[in-house]
Order: C-alpha cells, then sequence, then structure tokens
C-alpha cells in the first residue's frame, strides 16, 4: 500500500493521534497498552473531535476505547507501528512527519506533555491517577479494590515525582492537604508553598 495514500485516505482522527503519541518525545517507546489507552484518553480531554470519535467508556481497568484498540491494531497491520504496539516503524516515521504537519505547535506540545506525563509511571500511579482523576471511568474497574489501599502511597509518590500539584495529591491520596504535608513532612520530601 502507498503510505502516501495510506495517510491521506484512510486515516482516523484517532489514528492521527495515535501516530502522534507514538512518535512524541523523540518516539520514546509507550510502555503497553494500558499506557497508549490512558495517554490518549487523556489527549481526548483537551481535544473534543478525538472525544467524540474514540469515544472513551468505563471499562473494566478504567477509561478504554475500543475504536483506538481497532485503529492500533490496524496501524500494526499495515506496518506503522510495530508487532509489539510501542513504536513507530521506520515507515511510520515517514508518515509522522507528514501527519505532524497537519497539526499546530501546541497540539504537538499538549501530546507531547501527556506522553512524558504517563509514560514513565508505574501501573498502580497511572490507574490511581487516572480513577481519582476522573471517578466516573473506574466504576466497571476489576483493578479499583486493589488500587483503592495504595492511594496515599500514589498520591505521595507523584508528588514526590513532581507530576501533581500538593492540592492533586492530596486529592488522589484521600487527604487534606494539610494531613499530607505532615505526611510529606515526616518522610523527608520537601513541601513548597503552591
Amino acid at each position: 500500500m502507498n503510505n502516501r495514500n495510506y495517510v491521506e485516505d484512510d486515516l482516523s482522527l484517532t489514528q492521527k493521534f495515535t501516530i502522534l503519541l507514538f512518535g512524541a518525545n523523540c518516539s520514546e517507546p509507550i510502555k503497553g497498552k494500558l499506557w497508549f489507552q490512558k495517554e490518549l484518553f487523556l489527549v481526548a480531554q483537551g481535544i473534543p473531535e478525538l472525544g467524540e470519535e474514540a469515544d472513551f467508556e468505563a471499562d473494566f481497568i478504567g477509561p478504554y476505547s475500543e475504536l483506538a484498540d481497532d485503529q492500533l491494531d490496524r496501524l500494526r497491520i499495515e506496518r506503522i507501528v510495530d508487532e509489539e504496539q510501542k513504536e513507530l516503524t521506520s515507515s511510520g516515521h515517514k508518515i509522522e512527519q507528514r501527519v505532524k504537519s497537519a497539526f499546530s505547535e501546541d497540539t504537538l506540545k499538549f501530546v507531547s506533555e501527556i506522553k512524558a506525563f504517563l509514560n514513565d509511571l508505574s501501573k498502580d500511579e497511572l490507574l490511581g491517577f487516572i480513577y481519582y482523576s476522573y471517578p466516573d471511568m473506574r466504576v466497571e474497574s476489576t483493578e479499583f479494590e486493589r488500587i483503592a489501599p495504595k492511594r496515599k502511597e500514589i498520591g505521595v509518590s507523584l508528588f514526590k515525582k513532581g507530576k501533581v500539584s500538593l492540592g492533586k495529591a492530596a486529592i488522589i491520596a484521600g487527604n487534606t492537604q494539610e494531613d499530607l504535608i505532615k505526611i510529606l513532612q515526616l518522610r523527608g520530601i520537601p513541601v513548597f508553598a503552591e
């Protein structure tokens, strides 16, 4: 298949943003499908058209888009994404350059920031952040019961890594900001006023 025609004629908005995610941050590999789904979900929170098309729903592991999963598989079949669905192939990189040209620098930066924010989180940190930031997306979760007892540790860890503000960490941890400050101080984690 001619890749140029494939890009112009066949790529959905979901596929375009998938390619942008895979290519973001010097093509750092995406850790797995769980991270891909959550990264694309957060991108869709800021891009309403993508949110409408991808149609994320609460699923057994949080927000999930069947369309995004299918589109990622199609990109794998077309050899735009590698077999492990973690990186772009060499032809995928060529397509990425053309896809990028259709989006503003602000959009590309936004996608890059989302990937940088989530891609280095552990599974528990990723799910904790998503479940406590988007509680409506955890209603079908089979993982929530496992994550809930860890929420304080997840909030502390995300704050320590500089991923969330003190206020957001307190929400995730299930504590007041004052209580979380005490916990952080006891652990020797610097707390700076917001």
